[in-house]
């Protein structure tokens, strides 16, 4: 007998696949959030105001929200996770029209997600390398990102003709192949990503950058291997999920699905946070600057400043006490002239005491 309220509520307790997807899903959905927020905590720090790259990532990010509400929806709602034929006794044939008008909704969010951050990546890559060549290669890159995501999302949005086809299989009407349609998006994603990590290799072993930037650019580089190798098992479970038609099998893939938008996200964070890690750490944050890794213009060196956020360091200096001592004499002052005196006596930290230094200027 069906639950009065009509959902797959009341089987969450025995989901145990569906659970499991739920709290990976929220383990990195957190994650995400907080390399956010260091992220916009390190622009403040560093006295700059938001860029086009920090807008594409906080975009990504609430629509990221939306494809996590989908997630939680699928398992709570229609039950994924449990075998199809316990999904269709609990709730009967609307929860499974539901399920595919979900996913449906989050194939969608998955595709706007993936292709913000890649143009916010490359949007970092122009403001940040400096570089004609690398500039040139970036806005092609993004051209291609933008032109593939809109294919993509078209060619989804019309897999069938109606669209409402897709969850209603008694609706007059045609269908393309999914399984292609799926395994297309992914291969083009994954060649895409694969540039996108190219672009920056050369930047990160062969310019001098400070510490907690080439660490940044490092674990960018890092992370963009891992969501390629992730794409590329998503790609074979594709085949695996539609064949079997169960929502037992899709948990793999739903998993896999959310986990590649938000390690990209992280991604795009990475090279940013370090001002606002160092300033959680103890350490001395960046001081306002350009963060530029742009030349020295006429020369082939790098400007240290630029790589780095910081001032030129300057030696150490052993501390001094310095006392002040004013001398003024009434009458000592020749009529029409101005004298200036200063009188300090100088003693360093290290014990040794530097003669009294007087200095006067006539004007």
């Amino acid at each position: 007998m069906s639950p009065a309220s009509g959902t797959l509520v009341h089987s969450l307790g025995h989901n145990t696949l569906g659970k499991a997807d739920i709290a990976v899903q929220t383990i990195f959905m957190n994650v995400c959030l907080i390399a956010v927020a260091l992220r916009l905590w390190s622009r403040r720090l560093q006295w700059l105001s938001l860029q086009v790259n920090d807008c594409l990532t906080l975009g990504a990010t609430f629509l990221m929200i939306g494809r996590y509400v989908v997630e939680i929806i699928l398992v709570v709602l229609c039950g994924m996770g449990l075998r199809p034929t316990e999904i269709v006794h609990i709730g009967g044939n609307e929860v499974v029209v539901k399920f595919l008008a979900v996913t449906y909704a989050g194939d969608l969010l998955w595709i706007a997600v993936v292709c913000l951050t890649q143009l916010s990546i490359l949007d970092y890559y122009v403001r940040n390398f400096g570089q004609r060549t690398i500039n040139i290669l970036s806005y092609i890159v993004a051209a291609l990102c933008l032109a593939l995501s809109i294919a993509g999302f078209f060619a989804t949005v019309f897999t069938c003709d109606p669209p409402k086809k897709i969850w209603h299989e008694n609706v007059e009407g045609h269908c393309g192949d999914r399984e292609m349609l799926h395994t297309g998006i992914h291969a083009t994603e994954i060649i895409l990503n694969f540039f996108i990590l190219a672009l920056a290799v050369p930047f990160t072993w062969n310019i001098p950058l400070s510490t907690p930037r080439k660490f940044g650019l490092v674990g960018t580089q890092a992370l963009g291997l891992v969501v390629i190798v992730i794409l590329a098992v998503r790609t074979k479970l594709e085949f695996k999920s539609e064949s079997a038609n169960s929502t037992h099998f899709a948990v793999s893939k739903s998993t896999l699905t959310c986990i590649v938008p938000i390690l990209g996200i992280i991604t795009a964070c990475l090279p940013i946070i370090s001002p606002a890690i160092q300033t959680v750490s103890g350490r001395p944050s960046l001081t306002p600057s350009t963060q530029t890794f742009s030349p020295d213009p006429g020369s082939r060196h790098w400007d240290s400043r630029a790589l780095t956020g910081m001032r030129l360091e300057e030696p150490e200096m052993p501390l001094v006490t310095v006392h002040p001592h004013v001398m003024a004499k009434a009458g000592y002052l020749a009529p029409g002239h101005i004298r200036i005196t200063s009188d300090w006596e100088i003693h360093s930290s290290r014990g040794s005491t530097r003669p009294d230094r007087s200095s006067v200027r006539r004007f």
